[in-house]
């Protein structure tokens, strides 16, 4: 049986997310709001300054031994009418480590840090249409869906909508 970590990410781990952040978007363009194309010029340097340590961002990873294999970021609203509100995003477990719950996990982890935040009172999250799976793993967590963004994407000529989906804390 293959034991997992999950833990929050550091800027020591730049290199290994930046290496699973383009793995993921090269293997899922459509689960994703940027593209390889951008990320790929992001340099190690300015990923470790995004994984500093921070009040209102975090980003959890998921290790099998000293190796990434998945990840789910979360920030926190920063204007004043909207801090309640924090979001989850690039959440992605690479294709040989699905199955073992590790999506389940990595979003647990992002769940307890947003209720650890003072006045954070709901999470959100998109998915793209034609996505099943996660939204399958979404609805599980208490998720539920308030609306559709048409073209939230526009991927390989494609135009893909997103659904919008909330949990209150």
């Amino acid at each position: 049986m293959q034991t997992f970590t999950i833990r929050q990410l550091t800027p020591q781990d730049a290199s290994e997310f930046k290496s699973l952040r383009l793995a993921a978007l090269c293997e899922a363009p459509e689960a994703f709001g940027s593209s390889y194309e951008e990320e790929q010029l992001v340099t190690v340097p300015d990923w470790a300054r995004k994984l500093e340590p921070s009040a209102a961002r975090t980003v959890f990873g998921a290790w099998d031994g000293s190796r990434l294999v998945g990840c789910a970021g979360l920030m926190r609203m920063g204007t004043l009418k909207q801090m309640h509100k924090a979001v989850i995003w690039g959440i992605y477990v690479a294709p040989a480590q699905r199955n073992h719950g590790l999506g389940r996990r990595l979003l647990g982890a992002a769940l307890q840090q947003a209720a650890g935040w003072t006045d954070v009172r709901q999470v959100l999250l998109t998915v793209a249409q034609g996505n099943p799976a996660a939204l399958r793993l979404y609805e599980s967590l208490g998720f539920t869906a308030y609306g559709c963004e048409p073209a939230a994407l526009r991927v390989g000529g494609r135009y893909l909508d997103e659904t919008l989906m909330i949990k209150r804390l």
